[in-house]
């Protein structure tokens, strides 16, 4: 082993320098395997804490012999008791020292309550808005909410307690607990959700073996004569091996101590990220010890295989490399036949049969399992069959051409495809994720859009807001116009008829919404006017209207931030504690596009991950790119010394680098828009595909920087052509 540490030691800076890269490569590699580990955990930890309090409410459970319930109650009463859009959860619970206890809850009485850190956070910086008084009188904090209760650390929950008497009175409204639910946590995701998570799994993952399967191969033809060389020398079998592995070790732990270090010291962007507004619990996102012993093992294992295959060459005989030319095996169609069969799996998942069958088994696995697998077919199949294109495409260039750096690079393409589309493959797989997730959430933009138009209560002015209740008292007018915030009021009244009409007197109908009666409508005449409906171009007048129906209210409000001071007065007229629910509809907010706030956040991550990966994939074909240089240094110095100018191999190096990888791009593109259009078309009834200026932003720029990658490295050519850098070889 002393001997084989020593023939390492004296191999030379240039096998120190290429270790060195190998190591930054699987340093990045692993960085960001950690990275996507502890967000798949955060995101299983998040499905399994979902409120195990509130999964308890409206379930019976069977009685358990000699436990006496406890009771459970989640009311609610519509968004007068939301903070800025965020949902504010109140839990009733009636417990004794005889009743089950919840764990880590002490048995609260009335006026006892809980609060988790994020509303304490809240209520301790808002005082005037007195959010705590909008759901009941309370005297006593008992601290806050225990972590196992809470979905997320920004979760807005209150846990008050109750008395016999408040649960006599509602008896429907409480559920018999005698059992927490702790032991009976596993979370079901539906069909989506896993293809999601799995797709973007195998998204991320491809582009980083490929990265680290680049890197570690930065220099295999030196390394090849190297070793042949030493087995000339007397070098046994043993030795080179061992010479092998500690290479291969040396990188490898290296690489993977700083990249584990990169991971547990960067994590901040990862604890900021945020599904439906809210960020995942830090404990959740660790991966666990076996994680980063797997992790370590297929990292080591990956390198260690890729070296060894490289290597067997000169390990089966002293003159293996010197005297053996490489053997260029034919490529057969096969390659393209798997890439036909992923394809052929996603036509027929866009067929009205493949999309009800997969719709017919949402809950199951098979529909998720099919689909995933075709998606990782297509990945496979673009990987094998991107040599043989790039080998027709190198062809075709050589018949068409009569340039010399054409042909020679056409030549040389058609000969080493394999080894030249590895060296662009991320960047090919980085594209079609980017086109099929791109394409995934393109309907966004327009989804903003219809969402105003479908938003009825976008009909109000900026600075109205109406206010819906079933128990607000007559007298509620008056008390709105006391208020220093609000500039006006005005009454209207409700249909209470199936399609939820109201009725607006015409003088209110112009200075509250931008609506205006039919000409000659007088100002006490009634329009008739559905904010639970989209967006009308022209109102009707009713004919009769019983002004005895519940009343609603129309406000003009000062300021936006006023609306929060507005909900505590509701609940102060309506109650803590009524069957009605009240809401308060802000047309400044209205006018804003709402869209689903998790795909909001899939769409953040679908952007990440993209970016993530592109970096990665290019980060892969500037190493590849380096390795080849430095492997054809001799070719590229016959050359220049038979006459070829610098510019022309420069020429050459492009024409080699990025014809390959704008062609099999365009290809990979072209699969991954119609693959994420037939997911949107199974798995969504809302968007709806379209390419925006952000998906040619993306992918042009992603090219246009792999372009730019490859250009920065021409002054290598200069330097690796040089008589003083060829002259002892």
């Amino acid at each position: 082993m002393s001997i084989s540490w020593t023939l390492l030691k004296k191999s030379g800076r240039q096998s120190f320098a290429r270790l060195g890269l190998t190591a930054m490569a699987i340093a990045i590699g692993v960085m960001l395997i950690g990275y996507f580990t502890a967000g798949v955990n955060g995101l299983l930890g998040l499905g399994h804490r979902t409120d195990h309090l509130s999964k308890l409410v409206g379930v019976k459970q069977e009685p358990i012999p000699g436990v006496k319930p406890a009771r459970i109650n989640r009311p609610y009463r519509g968004n007068i008791t939301d903070w800025h859009g965020r949902s504010i959860e109140q839990l009733k619970i009636y417990s004794t020292a005889e009743t089950f206890k919840f764990p880590e809850l002490k048995v609260m009485q009335p006026g006892e309550y809980y609060l988790s850190p994020a509303l304490k956070k809240v209520i301790d910086e808002h005082p005037t808005d007195d959010i705590l008084a909008r759901f009941g009188r309370f005297n006593k904090y008992l601290g806050t909410v225990p972590e196992k209760y809470l979905a997320t650390p920004d979760s807005l929950v209150i846990i008050s307690g109750v008395d016999a008497k408040e649960v006599k009175e509602h008896e429907e409204r409480y559920s018999k607990i005698y059992r927490s639910g702790f032991d009976d946590n596993g979370t079901s995701y539906d069909a989506a959700s896993i293809v999601v998570l799995s797709v973007g799994g195998a998204i991320l993952l491809f582009p980083i073996i490929v990265f680290v399967s680049v890197a570690t191969q930065l220099g295999a033809t030196q390394r090849e004569k190297r070793y042949a060389a030493l087995r000339l020398i007397g070098a046994t079998k043993r030795q080179v091996n061992r010479i092998l592995i500690l290479e291969s070790l040396l990188a490898s732990a290296v690489g993977i101590a700083v990249g584990l270090i990169g991971f547990w010291s960067l994590q901040a962007p990862l604890l900021n990220f945020r599904i439906d507004g809210e960020r995942m619990w830090p404990s959740d996102m660790q991966p666990s010890v076996l994680q980063h012993l797997v992790i370590i093992a297929l990292t080591l294992g990956l390198t260690a295989f890729i070296n060894w295959r490289r290597m067997r060459r000169a390990q089966i005989s002293p003159l293996g490399v010197s005297h053996t030319l490489e053997k260029v095996k034919k490529l057969r169609i096969w390659r393209v036949i798997i890439l036909a069969i992923g394809l052929g799996l996603f036509a027929w998942l866009s067929t009205k049969d493949g999309r009800q069958w997969i719709r017919k088994d949402s809950s199951g696995a098979a529909s998720s399992l099919v689909f995933v697998g075709a998606f990782l077919t297509i990945m496979l199949g673009l990987v094998l069959s991107g040599s043989w294109l790039t080998n027709k495409i190198a062809l075709l260039c050589v018949r068409l051409s009569d340039n010399a750096s054409v042909l020679i690079a056409g030549k040389r393409t058609a000969v080493h495809s394999r080894a030249i589309f590895r060296s662009v493959c991320g960047v090919v797989l980085a594209l079609f994720a980017g086109s099929f997730y791109l394409t995934s959430v393109s309907g966004m933009e327009r989804l903003s859009f219809q969402t105003i138009k479908d938003n009825g209560y976008s009909q109000l002015r900026d600075n109205t807001v109406i206010i819906t209740s079933g128990a607000l008292p007559d007298q509620f007018a008056g008390r709105l116009a006391k208020l220093p915030y609000i500039s006006s009021v005005a009454t209207f009244y409700s249909l209470e008829d199936e399609a939820g009409t109201d009725a607006v007197r015409c003088r209110d109908l112009a200075k509250y919404t931008d609506k205006t009666c039919p000409a000659g409508a007088k100002p006490d005449q009634f329009a008739l006017i559905n904010f639970m409906k989209p967006v009308v171009k022209q109102v009707p007048l009713a004919k009769r209207v019983d002004t005895t129906k519940t009343k609603q209210y129309l406000a003009t409000i000062t300021a936006q931030n006023h609306i929060e001071e507005l909900r505590t007065l509701v609940v102060a007229n309506t109650g803590t504690d009524g069957d009605d629910t009240s809401y308060i509809t802000s047309g400044h907010i209205s006018k804003q596009p709402h869209i689903n706030p998790t795909i909001k956040s899939l769409a953040g991550l679908a952007y990440a991950g993209i970016g993530v990966t592109l970096f990665v994939a290019i980060a892969s074909l500037i190493v590849s790119t380096i390795g080849g240089l430095i492997e054809r240094r001799r070719s590229l110095y016959t050359l220049r010394l038979s006459g070829m100018r610098l510019v022309q191999l420069k020429r050459l190096i492009m024409i080699e680098s990025v014809t390959p990888l704008l062609l099999t791009s365009i290809v990979s593109c072209i699969i991954g828009v119609w693959t994420g259009s037939v997911f949107i078309g199974i798995y969504s009834t809302t968007l709806h595909p379209t390419l925006t200026p952000t998906y040619f932003g993306i992918v042009g720029g992603g090219l246009l920087v792999a372009i730019i990658g490859t250009y920065l490295l021409l002054p290598m050519v200069d330097q690796l052509t040089r008589a003083d850098a060829n002259q002892t070889e």
